[in-house]
């Protein structure tokens, strides 16, 4: 069974939830540069779960890497959004579903570039 495809909606699902969480979490009066490493420790304590949980069906490298870089990338700069004070919190939810995507097919396709025989 090709189980390839479900990494792109870990990665999605995974940028999703950090983003949510990190926005409903900072406030908006908060700095910036605070909200970027608090939102990073967040997303980081908050996918670690997620990756004990996965690991042993999908494998270690379609699911510490990705979900790793997810959770600091998406964490930090969804915190640093929560500062701004007029943007809602659907288009962070959107960054972060964009970014886990993303992140996943980078992560898929150096995978297959490295794999090739």
């Amino acid at each position: 069974m090709n189980l390839k495809v479900a990494d792109f909606f870990i990665g999605t699902f995974a940028g999703g939830t950090v983003a949510m969480v990190v926005h409903l979490t900072l406030s908006s009066q908060s700095n910036m540069l605070l909200t970027m490493v608090l939102g990073g420790l967040i997303g980081m304590a908050l996918l670690l779960p997620l990756k004990i949980l996965l690991m042993p069906f999908f494998g270690a490298f379609e699911v510490m890497i990705p979900l790793g870089i997810i959770g600091m990338g998406v964490g930090m700069t969804a915190g640093m959004l929560s500062t701004l004070p007029n943007i809602s919190g659907y288009a962070v939810i959107a960054w972060g579903d964009l970014a886990g995507f993303i992140i996943a097919g980078i992560i898929y396709f150096s995978n297959q570039r490295y794999t090739e025989q």
